[in-house]
């Protein structure tokens, strides 16, 4: 299954178990779940997996995760799955990697921006817009 497909029956889970419109914004469903997406969540956990492979004791897996997103990004699951999470929330390869607070950082700043999508559609709504 796509992930993507995945999070679209779970926002349309939450919709109906909250009898919520089907036609509800997906920024809004998030806000009123008060979690991070199922997407980012998942490529929260993605990250600190390859975080903790590149820093493994092992001489092996380290080895193999450092090849994997420093070398061959675009051929290794792992490798793709750091690159995209870059593309996505705008981060170094380098930072994402070493720096945990950073990643809390860009994600406080994603909710942030939709929160700021969330206060538009209401103002919309209302009629202010």
């Amino acid at each position: 299954m796509d992930i993507q497909t995945l999070c679209v029956a779970w926002r349309q889970a939450l919709r109906r178990i909250w009898k919520l419109p089907y036609d509800c914004h997906s920024a809004v469903v998030e806000s009123l779940s008060c979690t991070r997406s199922l997407f980012d969540a998942l490529f929260y956990r993605t990250s600190n997996f390859a975080r903790k492979c590149l820093y493994s004791d092992s001489i092996l897996v380290n080895f193999v995760s450092h090849r994997a997103v420093y070398c061959s990004r675009m051929f290794s699951t792992v490798g793709r799955n750091v690159q995209y999470y870059c593309e996505r929330f705008g981060g170094r390869l380098h930072d994402v990697i070493n720096n945990s607070s950073m990643k809390r950082t860009v994600l406080a700043d994603d909710v942030i921006i939709r929160a700021g999508m969330i206060q538009e559609l209401v103002m919309v709504r209302d009629g202010l817009l």
